[in-house]
C-alpha cells in the first residue's frame, strides 16, 4: 500500500530554501551581461539627473522672504504630516487586502504550505521589497531636498539628508503598518476607517482646526534644517518599532489572501507591461474588492429617461459606485486643489502633481465610457455611429469631474481664504475638469499599443517608438493643460494685472482644446479608416502578415 512521503526531521529546510532561492537568482541573472546591466544603470542615473536638473530650473532661484519662511516653519510640519497620514492609510488598506507582499503563485503553493517556518520563508521577499521601497524613497527625498534648497536657505546636502530621513521614516511606518494589518487579519472596514481617521486628523491640524496631529511628528523631520525638534527622533523610533513588529509577525499572513493577491498581481503586472492602463484599473479594483452597490445612493426616476438614454445610464452607474471609489475621488480632488494652491504660492513643479491627480480622477469619472469600450458588442448590435455614443458619454464624465474639482477648489481656498482666491478658484474649476476628462478619454479610447491598426507596422521603428512615447505621455499633457489657468493667474498677479481675467483667457484655450478632443472622439472611426486607406495607397504591396493570412 502506497504511503505519502514524510519530511526528514533532521533536514535543514530553511537552509535548503535559501540555497534554492540563490540558485534561482543566479539562473535569472546568468543571461544578463554585465555591460547591459551597467548601461541600464547609466541610463537610469542620467534620466534621474536630467529630471532633477529640469525640476530645479523650473523652481527657479527666488528665495522665500523671512515672513514666508516663518509660515513654512509654522505650518510645514502639519502639511508634511498629511502626506504621512495618506501613506499610512495606503499601507493599512494594502495590509487589509493581504499585502504588501505580492508573491509568485509557486511561492504561495509550495513554500508557504511546506513544513518551513513562514517567518523565515517570507523574510527574503520582505527584505527585497523593503529595499526597493527604501531606494525609491531615498531618491524622492533627495530630489525634494534639492528643490527645497533652491527656495530656502541652507545647503542642498542638508536639505537632501533631512528629506531622505523623512521619506525613509514614512515608508517604514506605512510598510510596517501594512505588515501588521496583514498579520493581524485586520478587517477592511477597520483598516479603511483608521486610515480615514488619521488623514482627517492630519488635515484638520494643517487647517488649524485642531492644535496638531500625531503625524506632524514626522513632518518636523523635513524641517530640521530650519528648526530641529526632538519629536522627529521620536517619530523615527516609532516607525522603526512598527516596522520591527511587522517583520516579526510577517509569518501570520493569510495564505488564502496571498494566493488571491498573487494571481491578480501577476495579471496586473502583465497588463502594465503591455501599457494597457484600462486593464490595470480593472484588476486593481478586483484586488481591492470594489463591487458596485446593490442599492444606488440616489434612485433616479424612470420617466423621461428615454430621451437621453446614454446620460441616464451613465448616472445610474455612477450612483452605484462603492464608498471606496467615492472617497478616492474626493482625495484626488482635494490633492489636486492643494497642489494648485502650492503652484499659486510659487512652487511650479506641483503643477505636474495636480495634473496627475486630475488624470487619475478623470479615469474614474469616465467609467461609463470605459464600460462601453469594454463591451463593444453592445454597440455592434444597434444602428448608429459608435463615435456618437462615445461622445455622449463625455457629459457624465465632465459632471463628475466638476464636482471633484469643486471640492479641490474649496480645499485650496480654505488654506488662505480671500476674495481673489475664490474668484480664481471659481474660474479654474471648469478648465481643470475638462483637462482631466480629456486626458482620461484619450487614454481609455487609445487602449493598449498593440490593439491599434496593424498599418503602423509599416512605418520605421523610430517613428513607431516615438508614437508609443506620445501615446503614454499625451493624456498626462492634456490633464496638466487643464491646470494652466492657475499658472496664468499667478503670472498676472505677479505682474500687477487681474488674475481672474488671465485665468479666464487661459480657460478659453482649455475649452477649445476639449472641443477638439470631443470632435476626435466622435470622428475617431472615420479618421482611423482614412489613415488605413492612406497606408494601403502608399504601400500597396506591403500589407501586414496578419491581413495576408486572413485574406488567404
Amino acid at each position: 500500500m502506497w504511503t505519502a512521503p514524510t519530511a526528514d526531521p533532521d533536514a535543514d529546510l530553511e537552509h535548503a530554501l535559501g540555497e534554492w532561492r540563490r540558485y534561482r537568482r543566479r539562473r535569472r541573472i546568468a543571461g544578463v551581461h554585465w555591460v547591459d546591466a551597467l548601461y541600464q544603470a547609466y541610463i537610469t542615473a542620467l534620466i534621474a539627473a536630467v529630471a532633477l536638473y529640469l525640476l530645479t530650473g523650473v523652481v527657479g532661484d527666488d528665495r522665500l522672504a523671512p515672513a514666508q519662511i516663518a509660515d513654512v516653519v509654522r505650518h510645514g510640519d502639519d502639511w508634511l504630516g498629511v502626506a504621512v497620514a495618506l501613506a499610512l492609510a495606503v499601507g493599512l488598506r494594502s495590509g487589509c487586502r493581504g499585502g504588501p507582499l505580492a508573491l509568485e503563485r509557486a511561492e504561495v503553493r509550495h513554500v508557504l504550505l511546506a513544513p518551513v517556518d513562514r517567518t523565515t520563508a517570507l523574510r527574503g521577499p520582505v527584505v527585497r521589497q523593503l529595499r526597493f521601497f527604501a531606494f525609491v524613497a531615498a531618491v524622492a527625498g533627495t530630489e525634494a531636498g534639492v528643490l527645497a534648497s533652491r527656495r530656502i536657505e541652507h545647503h542642498a546636502v542638508v536639505w537632501a539628508a533631512c528629506g531622505v530621513v523623512f521619506t525613509l521614516a514614512t515608508v517604514a511606518l506605512a510598510y510596517g503598518a501594512a505588515l501588521c494589518a496583514a498579520a493581524w487579519r485586520l478587517p477592511s472596514p477597520a483598516g479603511t476607517g483608521l486610515g480615514i481617521l488619521a488623514s482627517a486628523a492630519a488635515l484638520a491640524g494643517a487647517l488649524d482646526v485642531i492644535d496638531a496631529s500625531p503625524c506632524a511628528w514626522w513632518g518636523r523631520i523635513g524641517l530640521w534644517p530650519e528648526r530641529f525638534d526632538a519629536w522627529g527622533l521620536a517619530a523615527v523610533a516609532v516607525s522603526l518599532a512598527v516596522l520591527g513588529v511587522g517583520l516579526l509577525r510577517v509569518g501570520d499572513l493569510s495564505v488564502e489572501s496571498a494566493e488571491r493577491r498573487s494571481r491578480l498581481v501577476g495579471q496586473l503586472r502583465f497588463a502594465a507591461t503591455l501599457q494597457d492602463l484600462r486593464t490595470v484599473l480593472v484588476l486593481r479594483r478586483q484586488l481591492a474588492l470594489e463591487l458596485p452597490r446593490v442599492r444606488p445612493w440616489v434612485r433616479l426616476p424612470v420617466r423621461g429617461t428615454d430621451r437621453f438614454p446614454v446620460w441616464a445610464r451613465g448616472w445610474r452607474g455612477v450612483l452605484r459606485w462603492p464608498i471606496a471609489r467615492v472617497g478616492r475621488l474626493v482625495l484626488l480632488g482635494v490633492g489636486a486643489g492643494l497642489a494648485l494652491r502650492g503652484v499659486w504660492a510659487g512652487t511650479t513643479p506641483l503643477l505636474a502633481a495636480a495634473g496627475a491627480a486630475l488624470f487619475l480622477a478623470g479615469l474614474e469619472a469616465v467609467e461609463p465610457l470605459a464600460q462601453e469600450v469594454d463591451h463593444p458588442s453592445r454597440l455592434a448590435a444597434v444602428p448608429g455611429r459608435r463615435g456618437d455614443v462615445h461622445a455622449r458619454h463625455l457629459a457624465v464624465g465632465v459632471g463628475v469631474m466638476a464636482v471633484t474639482c469643486l471640492l479641490g477648489a474649496a480645499a485650496a481656498v480654505l488654506v488662505e481664504p480671500s476674495r481673489a482666491a475664490v474668484a480664481v478658484a471659481a474660474v479654474c474649476v471648469v478648465p481643470a475638469a475638462l483637462g482631466g476628462v480629456a486626458g482620461a478619454v484619450t487614454s481609455v479610447l487609445s487602449g493598449a499599443p498593440d490593439t491599434e491598426d496593424a498599418g503602423w507596422s509599416l512605418v520605421p521603428p523610430e517613428v513607431a517608438g516615438m508614437r508609443v512615447l506620445v501615446r503614454s505621455v499625451w493624456p498626462l499633457v492634456l490633464a496638466v493643460g487643464g491646470t494652466l489657468p492657475v499658472l496664468a493667474a499667478r503670472a498676472a498677479a505677479d505682474g500687477g494685472g487681474s488674475p481672474w481675467a488671465a485665468a479666464g483667457n487661459a480657460a478659453v484655450g482649455v475649452v477649445i482644446g476639449f472641443a477638439v478632443v470631443a470632435w476626435w472622439v466622435r470622428r475617431r472611426d472615420d479618421l482611423h479608416a482614412a489613415w488605413k486607406a492612406a497606408l494601403d495607397q502608399a504601400f500597396p504591396d506591403k500589407r501586414p502578415r496578419s491581413e495576408e493570412v486572413a485574406g488567404g
